[in-house]
């Protein structure tokens, strides 16, 4: 081959080397973007379902708390103010998350939804406790007027002649049980009612934990007083007739 064909070659080889390694570096460049866009709409995605759900959830906690009677106003303005807050918060870090471009914001983003949104593990816990404290109260009202009616009704038996030393004994256990759980609360409301998001504190979190804890034993326990305030119930209406 002479020597001008040979660079000719030469240089041809050389030109489609570079066309080949231009082509292929494009290519993989598009494919890159395609990956990362596909992978950045799935964060997005994953983050506004996230965003969807806790707002849902507060509106309902919001509707619970309106329904408490008796809880004060300042405790349920202060529950409110929260929940609504909140719900403010998450929409605006939607608006912020989807207009993101790239994958280290959104994952950023996507993250404070559960760090700086304790809605599952405060919020919703303690709302729920607090309606629960809510009902016992209210239950624990209608058997005060209900123990009232029934002391009546005993007095009258007693002076139609009938012992009523037993019933005596259900009412006053009735009385002490109702007293119980109202006293028992109270404790969840003075407990919980002001419990803030620990925002990422492992000593805040620690105590919020501890207190719904005992909330949930409380509750329990309130429950579990008026259940045996209903028998006592039973044994007077039993006993009268």
């Amino acid at each position: 081959m002479k020597k001008s064909s040979f660079i000719k070659y030469t240089v041809g080889l050389a030109s489609i080397a570079m066309i080949f390694t231009v082509f292929t570096s494009s290519a993989f460049a598009a494919q890159s973007t395609t990956g990362s866009s596909t992978a950045l709409t799935k964060i997005i995605t994953r983050g506004d379902s996230a965003i969807t759900a806790r707002i849902s959830a507060m509106n309902t906690l919001e509707t619970k708390v309106q329904a408490m009677k008796n809880l004060s106003s300042s405790e349920q303005s202060s529950l409110t103010q929260t929940l609504q807050t909140n719900v403010s918060n998450l929409t605006t870090l939607k608006s912020k998350l989807d207009a993101d471009t790239d994958i280290t914001t959104a994952r950023t983003d996507t993250k404070s939804i559960t760090a700086d949104y304790r809605i599952y593990a405060l919020v919703n816990p303690q709302v729920n406790l607090l309606a629960a404290s809510d009902r016992v109260t209210t239950i624990g009202g209608m058997m005060t007027t209900l123990g009232t009616q029934l002391q009546t009704k005993i007095t009258t038996a007693q002076s139609a002649g009938k012992n009523v030393t037993a019933l005596q004994a259900a009412l006053a256990d009735m009385t002490t049980q109702v007293s119980n759980a109202e006293t028992q609360a109270q404790s969840v409301v003075s407990g919980i009612s002001s419990l803030v998001p620990d925002q990422g504190n492992t000593t805040v979190a620690t105590s919020n934990k501890t207190a719904l804890t005992t909330a949930r034993t409380d509750i329990k326990t309130a429950r579990t007083d008026l259940k045996t305030a209903r028998q006592d119930i039973k044994t007077i209406v039993q006993g009268l007739h």
